[in-house]
């Protein structure tokens, strides 16, 4: 059973595709990014192209692809906090 992470609902809609308003590229979907782990070295980012709204407090919970989802694990050790949450 999957729980809304907000609230612990298990009142959640079904699956739906997450998609921004910007018409760039493939930045379509959102994604979850991280500072680069070196100078040289990529920013690492992870599409997250599905999702579910909470239906009891309206939160959106995000999933990443079979695909992105391996790569986030392959990467998770390298991955570098942000000094700063962002605002």
């Amino acid at each position: 059973m999957v729980r809304c992470g907000v609230c612990g609902s298990e009142r959640l809609g079904p699956l739906g595709e997450l998609m921004t308003d910007s018409r760039v590229g493939d930045q379509r979907h959102l994604s979850l990014r991280f500072p680069r782990p070196g100078l040289l070295r990529p920013r690492p980012e992870y599409w997250a192209r599905q999702g579910r709204a909470c239906l009891s407090c309206g939160a959106v919970t995000a999933f990443l692809s079979p695909a992105e989802l391996r790569r986030h694990r392959a990467d998770a050790d390298q991955l570098v906090e942000p000094e700063q949450p962002p605002d």
